[in-house]
C-alpha cells in the first residue's frame, strides 16, 4: 500500500493521541520511548514531569503518566490497525510547556519512521517489551498505586480517544478498524503482557455514566481510578472521580448549572 492511501491527518493524531510528526517547542526534556526501559532515565522522567505538574509525593506523577501512556498505546492500536508500524526507538517522548506554562507531553513520530506491517503481533510485543517494564517500574518506585489502577487510567483514556474520534472528521472505516482492534486485544491477549495477573482485562473494565452538566445531552464517565489530582499543590477532586461522595458531585453538577444559566 502506498502512503498516499493514508487518509488520516496528523493534526489528527496529535488530537486523538497527542501524537505529532513535528518537534516541540519550548522543550522541557526528552528520551526515547525504548530509554524508559532504564531506570536512571524514568526516575529523571519522574523527577522533572513531577515537579511541572506540582505533583506533591510520586505516587500522583505515576498516575499521570500511566494516563499518558495510555494514549501513546491508542497510537499503537491505530497504527496497526490501519497497517502501519512504528518502533519504540523511533518514538520520542517530548516534555514541553505550552503558551499557558503549562507542562505537557507529546509523542514526535517523524513520518519517515512509519513502515508497513501487516501483522498486528508488534502491539503485543510493544506492551510487552516497553510498555510492561515501564508501568511495572512506575508502580515499584510508588509507594501505594496499584498496577491495575494505573492500566484503568489508561483504559480511561482509550474512552476520551473513542469519543474524540466520533466527534472528528476522521472517516467511520478508520473508527471502526480501530475499535475492532483494541475489542481483539482485550479478548485475545493476556493480561500478563500488561504485567497485570487478572482474569479480566484492564481494557474491559466497565465503564460507569454520569450526568455532564456542561452538556446534558453527553453523559461522561467516572474515572475506573483515582488520577491523584487533588494530590498535586492547589488540586482537588475531579468531578468525575470515583473518590467523590455523591452529595458532592451533586452540588458541583448543580453550581455549574447555575453558572451556565447565568452566562447564557
Amino acid at each position: 500500500m502506498e502512503r498516499q492511501e493514508q487518509l488520516w491527518t496528523w493534526e489528527q493524531m496529535e488530537t486523538f493521541f497527542y501524537m505529532t510528526n513535528q518537534e516541540k517547542a519550548d522543550v522541557v526534556w526528552e528520551c526515547r520511548i525504548s530509554e524508559l526501559a532504564h531506570p536512571e532515565i524514568l526516575q529523571e522522567l519522574l523527577d522533572i514531569y513531577g515537579a511541572g505538574i506540582k505533583a506533591t509525593t510520586k505516587d500522583v506523577t505515576v498516575m499521570y503518566l500511566a494516563g499518558w501512556f495510555g494514549y501513546l498505546c491508542g497510537a499503537m492500536h491505530f497504527l496497526s490497525s490501519d497497517g502501519w508500524k512504528v518502533t519504540a526507538e523511533n518514538i520520542k517522548l517530548q516534555l514541553y510547556n505550552n503558551q499557558r506554562g503549562t507542562m505537557l507531553i507529546t509523542y514526535v513520530v517523524h513520518s519517515e519512521a512509519l513502515v508497513k506491517k501487516g501483522d498486528k503481533e508488534w502491539v503485543e510485543e510493544f506492551y510487552e517489551d516497553e510498555m510492561k517494564p515501564a508501568y511495572k517500574q512506575m508502580q515499584a518506585l510508588s509507594a501505594n498505586n496499584n498496577l491495575l489502577h494505573m492500566w484503568y487510567q489508561a483504559t480511561h483514556s482509550l474512552y476520551w480517544i473513542s469519543d474524540r474520534m466520533k466527534y472528528s472528521g476522521l472517516s467511520d472505516r478508520y473508527v471502526w478498524q480501530y475499535e475492532k482492534n483494541v475489542e481483539k486485544f482485550k479478548k485475545v491477549t493476556p493480561s500478563s503482557c500488561m504485567g497485570v495477573m487478572t482474569e479480566k482485562h484492564p481494557y474491559a473494565k466497565k465503564l460507569i455514566f454520569i450526568d455532564n452538566p456542561w452538556d446534558l445531552n453527553d453523559p461522561m464517565p467516572l474515572k475506573p481510578s483515582c488520577c491523584l489530582a487533588y494530590q498535586t499543590e492547589g488540586g482537588h477532586l475531579c468531578y468525575t472521580c470515583p473518590r467523590m461522595k455523591k452529595s458532592d458531585r451533586l452540588e458541583k453538577f448543580n453550581k455549574v448549572l447555575a453558572e451556565h444559566s447565568t452566562t447564557s
